[in-house]
């Protein structure tokens, strides 16, 4: 009895200590990226993900569909640096609703796009895809690599 009462006083001491330990300040956030609003592009491709980081394989923190707004972002260091594309210059960071992310800069453009489900859309209705289908179907998006031969013929 004596060692139950003698674990719960600490748990309880470590629980009280946490409580009134106040957060320690650590260096990443006094150098914090300052983040400003470049432009508001629209999604070019039938469904893509927002990435977690600059690659296609990297977490994913949403799905979106072709003409979704893009708030495009650029991030400036403390020391004055500007990034706006990342990766192998390929990628933008984005903010897509209350998600801050990666996505390709070739599957962004100013204007709204044709799409598929927009100009056909009792027929992708009718597919009735849920959002795990979507997801699935982006992650395949992600894997295509698109561009021109640099085989001679």
């Amino acid at each position: 009895m004596s060692k139950i009462i003698l674990s719960m006083m600490l748990i309880f001491s470590f629980n009280l200590f946490a409580q009134t330990t106040p957060p320690a300040t650590t260096a990443a956030s006094s150098t914090a990226m300052k983040k400003t609003l470049v432009s508001v592009k629209y999604f070019n491709q039938m469904m893509g993900n927002v990435h977690q980081n600059a690659s296609r394989f990297s977490q994913v923190m949403t799905t979106i569909s072709c003409n979704h707004p893009v708030k495009v972002l650029k991030e400036t260091s403390a020391d004055g640096k500007e990034f706006l594309l990342y990766g192998d210059n390929n990628w933008n960071f984005v903010t897509v609703g209350p998600y801050d992310g990666f996505i390709m800069s070739a599957y962004l453009s100013d204007k709204k796009n044709e799409c598929f489900e927009e100009e056909y859309s009792k027929f992708f209705d009718g597919l009735e895809l849920d959002i795990t289908d979507l997801y699935y179907w982006a992650r395949l998006y992600d894997q295509y690599t698109q561009g021109k031969s640099k085989v001679n013929q």
